[in-house]
C-alpha cells in the first residue's frame, strides 16, 4: 500500500537529503516510517530511530534512551549525550536518524538529535502532521534545508480493496470497500478499525467466497475508537459537532452565529469538520470523518431528546462542485486539475453524494407512493438509470403503476426500463425485446423509437446487425424531440468504429427528452474513437466536474468512463485509476451504466501492481467480447491469467480479436488488438490488427505497425532508424510499450543476439528523444501454477467449488492442511480469490 511512498522517502535518502513525511493522524504514518527503516536497514544503513509516543512527551530523554545506545555515566546533560550520539553517527558507512511522530518527542531529546544532525549533517526524516502553522511542530524540523516533504495521501478505493484483501483473506462485494472508504473517510488508522470491528460483530460477513455488510458498519465495537478521536473536546465543540451531525450539511453562515466561528475553526482544525462549497460561492459544513456523523447522530437519536427536539431538521445540502481548481478547457489543464484533486480527499464529497442520491430516490418514491401514476414513475425510475437500485421497489412500480391516460412517451421509458430489468435481473433478453415490440404494436406512432432501442439491446448481447444502414432506413424518425433514434444509431455506430457517423447522428437530433444525459457519452467516445485523445480526455473532465456540482452519477460513471479510456491510452494508470475508483466509492449503479461499471473494474484491474486486488474478481459475469472496451471480459482474462508462452498469448488474443470481429464491434477489437500488440508483440495479433484497420481505412496507427513489423522481422535497420524518423502521431507511449514488450519478449524465450540488442538500443534512444508520459505493465507470459507442488495443484483445481470439509475428506486430510495447501497456492499464483484460482489452473491446463 505504501510502496510508492517508500520509494520516495529512499530516493530522497540517496540524495543526502532529509524527508519530511506529513498526513493526518491515522494516515499510516509510523507504517511508512518503519518500512522506510526496514528497507534502509536492508540495504545496509545504519538507521537510529526513534519512535516517540505522546505518554512520554514530558519524560527527559525518554526518545534518546528508546533508541538503545550505551549513555554511560559521562554522557550526562543534553550536549554530553549529544556528543557521544554524534560518535556514533560519525562513524563510517551510511547513516540516517529518524524520528517518528517528531511533535510527541521530549525537549532534550529533540534538542539532543537537532545537534547531531547539524554537526554530521546525516539525513533527518521525520514524520508529523500536515496541519499548517500547528503549535506544536518543533522549530527545528522548519526551514531545514535540505529537505524534500512526502504527503501522505487519504485512501482510495482500490487501496481499501487491497485492504480487505490482504486482512480477511477475502476480497468484499463491490460496494463494500466503498463504503468502508465512505465511512472512513480515506483514513487507514480507522478503516482498519471498521473492518476489524465489523467482522467481530458479524456485519462482515463471508458469502459465496466475497465479504458482504449485513446491516449498518456501525457497530459497538466501534465506539471506543470514535471517543478517542472526540477525546479533548470542549463542551461547546461537542455540542456544535453533535448538532451538525444531526443536521447534516449546514450553511457555516449559519453555523457561525449559533455555535461560534472560532468553535467551527477549531473543530476543522482537528479535521472533524469538513467544508463543502456550494454553486454561491458559501461554504457548508459537515461532520468527518462520516462515521463520527453517524456515531453522534444515533447518540442523539437515542438519548439526547431535548437536543433533538430542539432541531429543526435537516437543511438541504448544496449542490456544490467537488474542491477542484479552475482550469482553461485544455487536456492538460484538465489533467492538471484532475491531479491537484487526486491529492487531496474526496470523502466527505462522496458522502454527500451517498446523502442527496437517497434523499432524491426517497423523494420520487414517495411521491409515486402518493399517486401512482406514470409519469411519477418515470420521474423515480430515471433516478435508477444512474443510481443504486432498490429491486423491491423497483418491482414495486413495474406492477402497481396506473398506467391510464399516460403519455405515450412516458410509457416508452417505463417499458424501455421494464425490458432492461428483464435483460439484466432476469437474464431474459427474449422477454425484455418481447416488451419493447408489445409497446410498438400498441403505440405505432412511437414503434420506430422502441424497435431502434429493441435494435440497441440486442446488438450489445448479440453481435451487431448484418446491415446496420438498412435498419436504421426502415426505422424513419417521427418523434425528432425524443432522442431514441439517434442515440441507438450513435451507439451503434460507435460499437462498428465509425466516430463520424455517431457524431452526425447526435447533430441531426432536435432533442434528447427520452434519453437525456447519452448525447455527452457519444460525443466524448466519438472523440475519442476518431483519435482525438486530448480533446476526448477535456470533454470527459469538464462534464465529470458538472455531474459533481449536480450530484449527477449517471454523467459521473460515464464520463469517468471516457476520460479513464483517453488516459489508459496514455499510459497514465494513476490518474485512471483514481477516476475509476471515485466512481467505486459510489454504490453499483443500474441498467446500462452497469456495464460500464464493470468494464472500469475490469480495466482497473489491467495493472500488474493491481492485479491482485480482485478488482476484475468483482465485475458480474460477462462475455468474452462486449461493444465497447472493457465491457467483454476476454482482454482482462488474457492479462490476469498469464499464458504459458508468447505463442500460447498469441493465439488466445488472436482468436479474442476474430470474436469481436465476428461480432461487429470494431471499436474494442481495435483498441484490444493495439493494447495486446504492445503488451506482447506477436505475429498473429498484429495481422489480425492490421487487417482490421486497413478495413477501416485507419492509419493513424501506420508508424507503430511499422514498428511492430520491425521487431517481428527483427529489421535492425528499421528499428536502428526509428527513433530519429518518427513523427509524433499520439502513439509515443504505445510505441514505447510495445519495444518494451519485445524486450520482454526475447528475454522470456532465450533469444539473444543482435536483434534483442537493436530492440533495447531502440527501446533506449525512443524514450530518451519522444519522452512519452505513462507507467508500464510489467507482464510475461509464464504459467503461475507450474510452481505449485502436484498436491496443492489438485486441490486447487477442486477450490472453485468445494468446501474445504469435501477437499480434506476426498483426499483423507485435516482441514487445517487443506487450508494450508489453499494459502500457499493463493501466495504462488498471485490469485485474488479461491474461484481465481480455481480458474487459473484449470484454464492454464
Amino acid at each position: 500500500m505504501f510502496e510508492q511512498v517508500t520509494d520516495r522517502v529512499l530516493r530522497y535518502v540517496a540524495h543526502n537529503l532529509g524527508v519530511r513525511i506529513v498526513g493526518a493522524p491515522g494516515s499510516g504514518r509510523t507504517t511508512v516510517a518503519k518500512r522506510v527503516v526496514d528497507e534502509l536497514e536492508g540495504r545496509g544503513t545504519r538507521v537510529y530511530a526513534v519512535f516517540a509516543t505522546q505518554s512520554l512527551a514530558e519524560v527527559p530523554f525518554a526518545g534518546i534512551v528508546s533508541m538503545g545506545i550505551d549513555l554511560r555515566p559521562r554522557a550526562a546533560g543534553i550536549l554530553g549525550i549529544a556528543d557521544l550520539l554524534s560518535e556514533h553517527v560519525s562513524r563510517v558507512g551510511p547513516r540516517v536518524i529518524l524520528v517518528d511522530e517528531i511533535e510527541s518527542l521530549d525537549r532534550e531529546s529533540l534538542a539532543v538529535i537537532d545537534i547531531v544532525q547539524k554537526r554530521t549533517e546525516v539525513p533527518l526524516i521525520a514524520t508529523m502532521g500536515d496541519v499548517p502553522f500547528e503549535s506544536r511542530t518543533p522549530a527545528v524540523v522548519l526551514g531545514r534545508w535540505p529537505e524534500a516533504t512526502v504527503a501522505l495521501a487519504p485512501l482510495r478505493y482500490e487501496q481499501v480493496n487491497a485492504l480487505l484483501l490482504q486482512m480477511l483473506g477475502a476480497p468484499g462485494e463491490v460496494d463494500v470497500p466503498a463504503r468502508i472508504l465512505a465511512k472512513s473517510g480515506g483514513n487507514l488508522r480507522l478503516a482498519v478499525r471498521i473492518i476489524e470491528t465489523a467482522v467481530l460483530s458479524e456485519r462482515l460477513v463471508l458469502r459465496d467466497g466475497k465479504y458482504a455488510i449485513d446491516g449498518s458498519l456501525m457497530n459497538e465495537h466501534l465506539h471506543a475508537t470514535i471517543e478517542s478521536m472526540l477525546h479533548g473536546l470542549r463542551p461547546e465543540e461537542f455540542k456544535a459537532l453533535t448538532t451538525l451531525s444531526v443536521l447534516g450539511p449546514t450553511p457555516v453562515a449559519e453555523l457561525a452565529v449559533s455555535v461560534g466561528a472560532d468553535v467551527l475553526d477549531s473543530l476543522e482544525h482537528r479535521r472533524l469538520v469538513s467544508a463543502l462549497p456550494g454553486p454561491d460561492g458559501h461554504l457548508f459544513a459537515s461532520v468527518f470523518p462520516p462515521v463520527i456523523e453517524d456515531y453522534l447522530a444515533g447518540h442523539v437519536l437515542n438519548s439526547r431528546r431535548i437536543l433533538r427536539d430542539s432541531l429543526t431538521g435537516g437543511l438541504d445540502g448544496p449542490q456544490h462542485e467537488d474542491e477542484l481548481p479552475l482550469s482553461d478547457g485544455s487536456a492538460s489543464a484538465e489533467l492538471a486539475a484532475l491531479r491537484e484533486e487526486h491529492g487531496g480527499s474526496h470523502a466527505a464529497t462522496v458522502r454527500y453524494f451517498h446523502k442527496r442520491l437517497e434523499s432524491v430516490e426517497q423523494l420520487y418514491y414517495a411521491a409515486w407512493e402518493a399517486e401512482r401514476t406514470m409519469s411519477n414513475a418515470v420521474a423515480f425510475l430515471r433516478v435508477y438509470w444512474g443510481g443504486a437500485l432498490d429491486r423491491l421497489r423497483i418491482r414495486k412500480v413495474f406492477e402497481h403503476t396506473d398506467r391510464t391516460g399516460s403519455a405515450p412517451e412516458d410509457l416508452l421509458f417505463f417499458n424501455m426500463t421494464r425490458a432492461l430489468w428483464a435483460v439484466m435481473d432476469e437474464n431474459d433478453l427474449a422477454g425484455g425485446l418481447a416488451i419493447l415490440e408489445e409497446f410498438a404494436e400498441a403505440e405505432p406512432e412511437w414503434a420506430e423509437e422502441a424497435r431502434a432501442f429493441s435494435l440497441l439491446v440486442r446488438s450489445q448481447h448479440t453481435g451487431m446487425p448484418a446491415d446496420l444502414d438498412a435498419e436504421f432506413a426502415g426505422l424513419p424518425v417521427r418523434q425528432p424531440t425524443s432522442g431514441v433514434i439517434a442515440v441507438a444509431r450513435g451507439l451503434l455506430e460507435l460499437f462498428r468504429m465509425k466516430p463520424e457517423a455517431a457524431l452526425a447522428a447526435m447533430d441531426a437530433a432536435e432533442g434528447f427528452e427520452v434519453v437525456p444525459r447519452f448525447e455527452p457519452l457519444i460525443r466524448g467516445l466519438a472523440l475519442f474513437a476518431s483519435g482525438r485523445v486530448d480533446e476526448a480526455l477535456a470533454y470527459s473532465l469538464q462534464r465529470r466536474r458538472t455531474a459533481l456540482r449536480n450530484v449527477d452519477q449517471f454523467s459521473l460513471v460515464t464520463q469517468s468512463y471516457v476520460a479513464s479510456l483517453a488516459l489508459l491510452s496514455r499510459g497514465l494508470f494513476d490518474e485512471a485509476e483514481y477516476l475509476m475508483g471515485w466512481a467505486f466509492s459510489l454504490k453499483r449503479p443500474g441498467f446500462l451504466l452497469g456495464s460500464l461499471y464493470n468494464a472500469m473494474l475490469r480495466l482497473s484491474a489491467l495493472r500488474a501492481d493491481a492485479a491482485s486486488s480482485s478488482l476484475g474478481e468483482q465485475a458480474t459475469a460477462a462475455n468474452d467480447v462486449g461493444p465497447l472496451p472493457g465491457i467483454g471480459k476476454g482482454v482482462y482474462e488474457l492479462v490476469a491469467r498469464k499464458p504459458a508462452s508468447a505463442e500460447a498469448f498469441d493465439q488466445r488474443a488472436s482468436a479474442l480479436l476474430a470474436d469481436q470481429k465476428a461480432h461487429g464491434f470494431i471499436l474494442e477489437a481495435v483498441y484490444s488488438g493495439l493494447f495486446v500488440l504492445c503488451l506482447l508483440p506477436t505475429p498473429r495479433v498484429k495481422a489480425r490488427l492490421e487487417k482490421i484497420l486497413r478495413e477501416e481505412g485507419i492509419t493513424r496507427h501506420d508508424q507503430l505497425l511499422r514498428v511492430a513489423d520491425a521487431v517481428l522481422e527483427g529489421d535492425i535497420a528499421v528499428l536502428d532508424r526509428f527513433p530519429d524518423e518518427y513523427e509524433p502521431d499520439g502513439d509515443a507511449y504505445k510505441i514505447a510499450m510495445l519495444l518494451r514488450g519485445a524486450v520482454r519478449k526475447h528475454r522470456v524465450s532465450s533469444h539473444g543476439g543482435p536483434t534483442v540488442a537493436a530492440i533495447e538500443r531502440a527501446a533506449e534512444r525512443f524514450m530518451r528523444k519522444h519522452r512519452p508520459d505513462g507507467q508500464f505493465i510489467a507482464f510475461e507470459p509464464g504459467v503461475p501454477y507450474l510452481s505449485l507442488t502436484d498436491r496443492e495443484r489438485e486441490i486447487a483445481l477442486l477450490a472453485g467449488t468445494r468446501t474445504n470439509q469435501e477437499i480434506a475428506d476426498q483426499f483423507g486430510l485435516s482441514i487445517r492442511t487443506v487450508e494450508s495447501h489453499i494459502s500457499n497456492a493463493l501466495r504462488k499464483t498471485n490469485a485474488a480469490s479461491r474461484k481465481a484460482l480455481f480458474e487459473l489452473v484449470r484454464g492454464d491446463q
